[in-house]
């Protein structure tokens, strides 16, 4: 209970974090660096999803322990090694891609995001080792951290009045992320030797055709969650794109939730796999999507009743008219943390093809139906689109998650007798 505990409880400081860097730009940023910005941020999270499918999965598949347990030793070495190699790859695409905005006057030419991108990914990575480990006060120390860095860069700024873009933003957000990140890399690689040699990467060969599959899984459930950020932004530009990011934000606890539970709530599930007690398995996987749903139903509610006090007073009068948004945008709320929590049941369960394509597939429907909707109804259409490919996804999943434990739980008595 202590660890389901110190999880939620980092997951609060990290829901805070986000939440107060976005409503302070919400509030004091003018729409179209905000929107900048909201671009940038989704590449880092887009890029979070494949760093973990290269390395973070192979880390949660190991029992916890310390990093220099014989049983964790290597793989940590080697994951730390491609880490590397992928932030370094990270920040100078995203040095390019800035160079190449900023000539055409663009506000997503933000030289700021080749800091910003790798430091954040960076805290992700040894934020999700610190959990991997079962040393979850490592995590909440680390994003503790990265929050009162945040808090004083930010804050320093706002109070003597200047007037942040989108590229400031990002280099005082990528400082802070980088900082802690420092700090992490210390406690992480302490006692496992010295860098890791060339001919020792070749261990990873084996780990990357299960990659190729996560990487599947997780690039299409990215695609679903964030492919109308770059439609918006290069379709309606960056004060639309800001409109919809401001009305989700108050939403964004719900999905944040179902992170948190998953982080600990492996470990418990996968010991009812190893037990083979698959009513069980379901049992807490069922009561976890039906607890969020309510809670998500009870918050949307609470926030589409309180928008023209919220936009008046805490976003100083701007996004009034968009209140019909956070309705929607409680849909889609609702449908990821159900698909949060199903994804953690199959991932425990190792059957990462079949989650990979029912993703693939259920992606392309939905980027077509974004496209689609977005035409038919503007703005509205990304959410809608976006809301619908996720509710397919999540039926597919659901039906993949029930087909194999009641296969497993037929075989076991047969597996008994023989």
């Amino acid at each position: 209970m202590s660890r389901y505990l110190i999880s939620a409880v980092e997951q609060a400081i990290w829901s805070l974090l986000n939440f107060g860097v976005n409503l302070l730009l919400i509030r004091f940023v003018a729409p179209d660096q905000y929107g900048a910005f909201m671009l940038w941020a989704s590449c880092g999270f887009v890029l979070s999803s494949l760093q973990n499918a290269l390395t973070v999965c192979h880390l949660q598949a190991l029992a916890p322990g310390a990093g220099t347990d014989p049983k964790r030793l290597s793989v940590e070495r080697l994951m730390h090694g491609v880490n590397i190699l992928f932030l370094l790859v990270t920040g100078l695409s995203c040095l390019g891609a800035a160079t190449m905005w900023g000539g055409a006057g663009s506000p997503y030419g933000a030289p700021a995001a080749a800091l910003f991108v790798p430091a954040f990914l960076a805290q992700q990575y040894l934020r999700a080792l610190a959990f991997s480990r079962g040393r979850p006060g490592v995590a909440t120390a680390q994003t503790t951290g990265v929050l009162v860095l945040v808090t004083l860069l930010l804050g320093e700024a706002l109070m003597r009045g200047a007037r942040l873009d989108a590229n400031g933003i990002l280099w005082r957000l990528g400082l802070a992320y980088g900082v802690t990140a420092v700090f992490g890399a210390v406690w992480a690689r302490r006692g496992q030797g010295g860098w890791l040699r060339r001919h020792e990467m070749k261990a990873y060969s084996e780990y990357l055709r299960q990659s190729g599959w996560v990487f599947l899984g997780v690039s299409s459930t990215e695609l679903l969650t964030r492919f109308y950020v770059f439609v918006v932004a290069g379709w309606f530009g960056a004060a639309m794109l800001a409109s919809l990011s401001a009305t989700q934000q108050l939403l964004r606890p719900v999905p944040l939730l179902a992170i948190s539970w998953s982080m600990v709530a492996r470990n418990d599930l996968a010991r009812q796999r190893d037990r083979e007690a698959w009513s069980d398995f379901r049992r807490v996987l069922a009561l976890a999507v039906g607890a969020g749903i309510l809670v998500a139903v009870a918050w949307t509610l609470t926030l589409h009743l309180a928008w023209p006090t919220i936009a008046t007073h805490l976003f100083g009068g701007k996004y009034l008219a968009d209140g019909w948004m956070v309705a929607l945008w409680g849909l889609g709320a609702a449908v990821t943390l159900g698909q949060t929590v199903v994804s953690t049941g199959l991932q425990v369960l190792r059957v990462f093809k079949p989650l990979a394509l029912a993703n693939g597939a259920a992606s392309l429907v939905a980027a077509g139906g974004v496209l689609l909707a977005m035409r038919g109804l503007g703005p509205a259409g990304a959410i809608i689109g976006t809301a619908a490919g996720q509710l397919l996804e999540l039926a597919a999943m659901t039906a993949i998650l029930l087909s194999i434990t009641a296969a497993r739980r037929r075989a076991a008595p047969r597996e008994a007798e023989a």
